[in-house]
Order: C-alpha cells, then sequence, then structure tokens
C-alpha cells in the first residue's frame, strides 16, 4: 500500500513539475517582451548576449527556486500534520536532507530548464529593434 501511495505521489509531483516549468516559461516570455526596451539599451550600452542570457537565466532559476522552497516548506509541514494525526504512519513519514537537496536541485532544473529559451531570445534581440520599443 506504501509503495502504491509513493508511486501515485509522485507522478502527480512530476505532471506539477511539468505544468510549472510551462507557467515560468510564460512568465519569463512576458518578462523579456515587457523588458524588451530594458534589453535595448543594455545592448546598445556594451553588454553582451551572455550577458543577457545568464541575467534572464539567473531570474528564472531564483523564480523556481523561491517556488521550490515554498513547496518544499508546505510539504514538510503536511508530511508532519499526516504523521501526527495518523497514528500507523508515525516515524514512517521523514523529511531528511537529501530529500531536501534533491527538491531544491530538481527546482534549479526545473528554473534552467523553463528559462533557456525566454533568455536565449532575450540574448538575441538586435538593439535597434529593441530600442523601437521605447
Amino acid at each position: 500500500m506504501t509503495r502504491l501511495i509513493t508511486i501515485v505521489l509522485s507522478l502527480i509531483a512530476g505532471i506539477s513539475l511539468v505544468v510549472g516549468s510551462i507557467g515560468l516559461m510564460n512568465i519569463m516570455l512576458v518578462s523579456v517582451s515587457e523588458r524588451t526596451a530594458e534589453i535595448g539599451v543594455r545592448r546598445a550600452m556594451g553588454a553582451r548576449r551572455s550577458d543577457i542570457l545568464g541575467h534572464f537565466l539567473w531570474e528564472a532559476i531564483m523564480l523556481s527556486l523561491v517556488g521550490g522552497v515554498t513547496g518544499l516548506i508546505l510539504g514538510s509541514s503536511g508530511s508532519y500534520l499526516v504523521g501526527a494525526l495518523i497514528e500507523d504512519l508515525q516515524g514512517m513519514i521523514a523529511v531528511t536532507w537529501d530529500i531536501i537537496v534533491i527538491a531544491l536541485g530538481v527546482s534549479s532544473v526545473v528554473g534552467i530548464a523553463a528559462g533557456i529559451y525566454p533568455a536565449w531570445r532575450a540574448a538575441l534581440l538586435q538593439p535597434t529593434e529593441a530600442l523601437r520599443h521605447v
């Protein structure tokens, strides 16, 4: 029974990661489109494509890490609550450091995967084209 619950919850977590990464990518694409003039000014002032790419990629990673930490706090609290309410599960549910590291690592990877395309689009903007949006 425990193995079945673990598999089902793992599938739900996988689906939520995919949905979350799509949402993050959309947020980053909107951010790039709304900050086109800023990108143009930065490029005109001498910022390299790698600078723009790194900036937007870092922003996506930070957004996903904030979501990962929030999910980690809610998940830990929920598992503690379930363990406290159901006597049969006491001692079986534990949040260990390896789980925390894996969760934050997966969150970072999702941020990188979802942020690559928007960051790449931002880096490819030509300064003259981007400055027309001012």
